[in-house]
């Protein structure tokens, strides 16, 4: 299978527009170092992080927030992180940790019905989720990839 060109597409001009738009405190894309299914997972691009550690974060298929969108192919709401089951696993989840989200949205990205990467929406300080959150189906997409599994023409 064709491994997808990431560079053909500005994802962070575009995620910034999104982030803005939909007014989130941080946005970001995370994806596979590699195309298979053992690869490892890092945050590629981000908008309106606090610091550069999402940089050293790397996940495997089924570990973090990233990690489970990707193995599941359904969006993870959690709209309160503070709360004592997401506390008690926070190791489970680094970028809540490192960019201190309250509350987050993430979405699956499709290519070819595989997922190829998750775009997640956060809010810091106990900010609720935007509307938005309630209606994701809105959001299509970024660049080549797409929200839903669907073939692209």
């Amino acid at each position: 299978m064709k491994q997808i060109d990431f560079t053909q597409y500005e994802y962070q001009d575009e995620l910034e527009r999104l982030r803005h738009e939909y007014q989130f405190d941080f946005a970001g894309i995370a994806l596979p170092i590699e195309d298979h299914v053992a690869t490892k997972i890092k945050w590629r691009y981000v908008s309106g992080n606090l610091n550069d550690r999402y940089q050293r974060i790397v996940l495997r298929h089924g570990r973090g927030v990233a990690g489970n969108v990707m193995k599941t192919g359904k969006p993870m709401i959690i709209s309160d992180a503070t709360a004592d089951d997401i506390q008690n696993t926070l190791f489970n989840f680094p970028i809540i940790m490192s960019e201190a989200l309250t509350s987050l949205l993430a979405i699956p990205l499709w290519h070819n019905h595989r997922v190829k990467g998750v775009l997640l929406f956060g809010q810091r300080a106990h900010k609720p989720l935007p509307p938005i959150a309630q209606n994701i189906s809105k959001i299509k997409g970024i660049g080549n990839l797409t929200s839903e599994d669907k073939v692209m023409t």
